[in-house]
């Protein structure tokens, strides 16, 4: 995305960082986070488009296969989320509440849709585990946890979306069972609040800089990541090898 990186500095405060010039590589896991059909493909049912400067869905996808090729060439140990629900309504829980018309059996936030499906180009290697979640932690009710202790991780790079919603999370809670989190802001984006006309009140333009995704990320970089660009968490790998 063009001129993301000043963008980045304009509008969140990175003066404070959790990480170092370098990292250790072998205790480093890239988490691919929900890289779903559902937000981030043209034909989601939730797709975003840009607002307020974030990147759209489409975009996070290059970012994204950037961040999952340099992983694989580097050798880092790299895991999978998908977020959706049970066809069957079991575990929706209060979800159920909030958003009823998430109980439909064909909803587009069922694991087993196109909407839950992984988007193209990103399809797990043998070796990459993968867990379907159901809400909005990687780490909530999952083995996430015991997949990176096993792996000896220290550093948790979080790729993908949403940055208002499942990102945060995972990362809030990594940080606070001891990983160093590294957010990877480019490669995802978060639903704005004006868009397809969900909340009315709110249907006019969104300044450069507003909305869910820039708040996300300055709160993340603020309080339990550090959020870099693409290109900085590549140059970040070549440093460190």
């Amino acid at each position: 995305m063009a001129n993301f990186a000043e963008k980045l500095d304009r509008y969140v405060d990175r003066t404070y960082r959790l990480i170092p010039d370098k990292i250790d590589l072998s205790r480093t896991t890239v988490h691919m986070l929900d890289v779903q059909n559902l937000c981030l493909d043209r034909r989601g049912a939730d797709y975003v488009q840009s607002v307020g400067g974030a990147p759209s869905g489409e975009e996070t996808l290059v970012q994204a296969k950037r961040c999952l090729d340099a992983a694989r060439a580097n050798d880092l140990t790299v895991n999978w989320s998908m977020w959706g629900m049970d066809p069957g309504g079991f575990d929706i829980g209060l979800w159920g509440v909030k958003y009823p018309d998430w109980k439909r059996p064909d909803s587009p936030f069922n694991h087993g849709t196109f909407d839950g499906a992984l988007c193209d180009g990103f399809v797990p290697a043998s070796n990459e585990a993968v867990l379907k979640k159901h809400r909005n932690s990687s780490f909530f009710e999952s083995p996430l946890n015991s997949w990176l202790t096993t792996a000896g991780t220290d550093y948790l790079v979080i790729v993908g979306s949403s940055t208002g919603n499942c990102v945060p999370t995972t990362a809030r809670d990594g940080f606070e069972l001891g990983y160093k989190v590294i957010v990877v802001a480019d490669s995802g984006t978060a639903i704005p609040l004006n868009w397809h006309g969900r909340n009315p009140e709110y249907d006019h333009e969104v300044p450069e800089g507003y909305g869910q995704y820039w708040e996300g990320l300055r709160n993340m970089q603020a309080q339990y990541a550090d959020v870099l660009t693409t290109d900085e968490f590549l140059a970040l790998i070549d440093a460190s090898r």
